[in-house]
């Protein structure tokens, strides 16, 4: 047989991926070779992309809780700061309220005046909202009933007079306006939520 005939009779996938005659590995196993590595490292970016974006997930989750946090304390601590305030406030306003008509035009009394819209605009720019007016439908969540009495203006259920207002920083009640609700001549109104007190109970709020 001819030298011919023995390399027909070769398997030519064999012959491809055979050594060289130096026992080098042929350009196709290192094609091969090549190639699988290629797809090893592509797997390994893929898997390291993926934890990278998941820590940055994580990052952003923890930043944005952090914030929120902050900001829940920053609510929290004003809250408590105001409603330590307010009783201080309800004595300013009542002292302005009682200084006698021969001394409002001291000079003194209308600096307190003037103190005193400068506390309640500083207040106002930090969201206290005075709450509870005559007139307003009786609601528990704002309102607190100290009396009730018939009155020749209201209807049943609604605000008489207010004993003391409420206030209430953005969505935070701080504190109930203390109100007298109106009544027919029969029971309280069922939304005003229990039985009338007087208004020397209500006032132990103060």
């Amino acid at each position: 047989m001819s030298h011919s005939e023995d390399m027909r009779g070769q398997d030519p996938g064999a012959a491809e991926g055979a050594p060289s005659a130096n026992g080098a590995p042929s350009p196709e196993a290192q094609l091969h070779e090549a190639r699988a590595e290629i797809d090893e490292q592509r797997r390994k970016a893929e898997t390291y992309l993926d934890l990278a974006q998941r820590a940055q997930a994580d990052f952003v989750n923890y930043k944005r809780r952090t914030a929120q946090d902050l900001e829940q304390k920053v609510r929290d601590a004003n809250a408590g700061l105001l409603t330590h305030l307010l009783p201080v406030l309800d004595d300013l306003e009542r002292a302005l309220a009682s200084v006698p008509e021969d001394v409002a035009e001291h000079s003194w009394a209308q600096g307190i005046s003037l103190i005193g819209q400068k506390l309640g605009r500083l207040l106002e720019q930090q969201g206290l909202e005075r709450i509870g007016g005559e007139g307003d439908i009786f609601d528990p969540h704002v309102h607190e009933a100290v009396a009730y009495e018939e009155h020749p203006v209201y209807d049943e259920g609604q605000v008489a007079s207010v004993y003391r207002p409420g206030y209430r920083l953005r969505d935070r009640v701080l504190r109930p306006a203390q109100v007298v609700v109106a009544r027919g001549s029969s029971r309280p109104p069922a939304s005003a939520g229990g039985e009338p007190r007087s208004v020397g109970e209500g006032s132990a709020h103060s």
